[in-house]
């Protein structure tokens, strides 16, 4: 163990400064160049509430930041390349997006294709007691409900970024006792491409990650996590996976629950947001962002915990989590959105 961390901390330490100046500096030259060609989010009076135009193109300016140490620390494999492929069709597919406005279905079939090329590529989830054809399935359930898990949570200034952060750095803490060097260094180079980014994205923003970011960020920790051994101590382990991102499904699963109980599609917009909620109950939004990101922060510090403990001990870590979710949904859902 002593060996792999030797091995692994410099090198990835690098990977990580090398994204973080890279955002520094990719990053205003995209927020100029979608300012030059009108690729801005414009405040509509509903869910659009900043004063003026802010540009898009910040999730080019990460996925960029993010690409260029990928390429010089780590060897191509089969996996690699089938991960990058597929997020480049997810980014493509939101800058297709930010500029005009593809439907939900469109968007829907494009990410099935980017999952099926992942697959292809050797990263799928592995169960051994259930069938491959079931495995493949829950690989296409999670990987959509974390792309657009993430894409719901951009709704406020510096929260998908955040949180994303967080995220990139708990799975990097797995990958790291494990030894998995594509997993720390993708981690650790999209959580200091994000911190560049961050700078730019605080409130308020002067550039938005977009659906090209948003969409990016989730579709490429989906696959990474799917690479996890979570199960090596634990045979429930495999639920660490879920409470490092509790956050954007928590999002995904309360608005679809609010949104079906209305009668309205799930991808439809609407102020139902948890993170609006908070801000329309009393949070500023960097208080907002700041609380969500310590809620991401605490139930992956508890899932790493819950991994490496005896799975009867296990439950009652994985069950705080479960419970102080569901007492804030019921509290949230309290929330009167209608003035």
């Amino acid at each position: 163990m002593g060996g792999e961390w030797r091995s692994l901390a410099p090198s990835a330490g690098a990977a990580f400064a090398t994204s973080l100046l890279l955002a520094f500096y990719f990053t205003p030259i995209f927020r100029d160049s979608a300012r030059r060609f009108g690729i801005v989010d414009r405040p509509d009076g509903g869910l659009k509430t900043q004063k003026e135009p802010v540009p898009y193109l910040g999730g080019l300016a990460v996925f960029s930041a993010v690409l260029f140490p990928v390429s010089i620390f780590l060897r191509f494999s089969d996996e690699l390349m089938g991960l990058l492929l597929a997020s480049t069709i997810v980014v493509m597919l939101g800058l297709i997006d930010d500029i005009g406005r593809l439907s939900p279905r469109i968007k829907l079939v494009v990410q099935v294709v980017a999952v099926f090329l992942m697959i292809k590529s050797g990263i799928r989830i592995r169960v051994g007691f259930l069938p491959p054809l079931l495995c493949i399935a829950l690989t296409f359930l999670w990987m959509l409900l974390m792309t657009n898990g993430f894409n719901l949570i951009d709704v406020m200034d510096g929260l998908a970024g955040g949180v994303a952060t967080v995220s990139a750095a708990a799975l990097s803490v797995v990958f790291f006792v494990q030894g998995n060097r594509m997993g720390v260094f993708i981690c650790l180079s999209l959580a200091g491409a994000l911190l560049g980014f961050l700078h730019y994205n605080r409130p308020p923003a002067q550039i938005y990650l977009g659906d090209t970011g948003s969409l990016f960020l989730g579709f490429l920790l989906g696959g990474l996590a799917i690479g996890g051994q979570y199960t090596t101590r634990n045979p429930l382990g495999w639920l660490t996976a879920i409470a490092i991102f509790a956050v954007p499904l928590f999002e995904i699963l309360f608005l679809s629950y609010l949104r079906i109980r209305r009668g309205v599609p799930i991808m439809a917009g609407s102020r139902d947001h948890f993170s609006l909620r908070l801000r329309k109950w009393r949070l500023t939004t960097g208080q907002t962002v700041f609380s969500s990101c310590v809620a991401a922060a605490v139930s992956a510090a508890i899932g790493l915990i819950a991994m490496n403990v005896p799975a009867d001990s296990s439950l009652y870590c994985y069950g705080s989590i479960l419970l102080l979710l569901l007492i804030v949904a019921f509290w949230l859902k309290a929330v009167d959105m209608s003035l």
